[in-house]
């Protein structure tokens, strides 16, 4: 009976839904918001380009349903299998392709300027996407993640006339 109730509450949540349609713009007024997220587990196996572990997997799944109900106008990721393979999952879920950048080059107000007004999921590393918050604040505060920090990640909201906060995150939707 709980079950039961329990899904009749979530199909009437989703009957509620009045947001755009997949594909269709999303109206931010003027908000560009930034969730930047590091690779989850590589192996270590498997030198400098490494692919996710079980563990790493489970955890690119556990961002689909961290962003189940939010808007994603992008999906970016730097060009290593790990980033892409913990990008895949949300860009399939949102049926939006991922576009890789260049981690060595970008900085944080060239994907400001690229993604004005979106909401953009940027997959990186432990020592970048520290870098683009800081960035995007113009300050730095936010220190590199520790190599076995795959918690962490970085929001970040900046209004069209360029004021930003941001805040750095735990994940704590991992189901155990």
């Amino acid at each position: 009976m709980k079950k039961l109730l329990l899904l009749l509450t979530f199909l009437s949540l989703l009957s509620c839904n009045t947001g755009p349609k997949q594909g269709e713009p999303v109206d931010n007024q003027g908000i560009t918001t930034f969730y930047f997220i590091r690779h989850a587990e590589k192996r270590t196996d498997q030198g400098s380009n490494p692919e996710l572990t079980e563990e790493g997997k489970k955890r690119a799944d556990a961002w689909v349903n961290y962003f189940f109900l939010k808007n994603v106008d992008n999906i970016i990721s730097s060009d290593y299998k790990r980033t892409k393979a913990t990008a895949a999952p949300l860009a399939a879920a949102h049926d939006i392709d991922v576009e890789i950048y260049d981690v060595r080059t970008v900085k944080a107000l060239d994907l400001l300027e690229k993604y004005r007004g979106k909401t953009v999921a940027l997959f990186g590393h432990s020592n970048t996407i520290n870098e683009y918050t800081n960035q995007l604040q113009n300050d730095s505060i936010y220190n590199p993640l520790d190599d076995n920090d795959y918690d962490s990640y970085f929001y970040v909201r900046v209004s069209e006339s360029g004021k930003s906060s941001g805040v750095k995150e735990s994940m704590d939707f991992m189901e155990e």
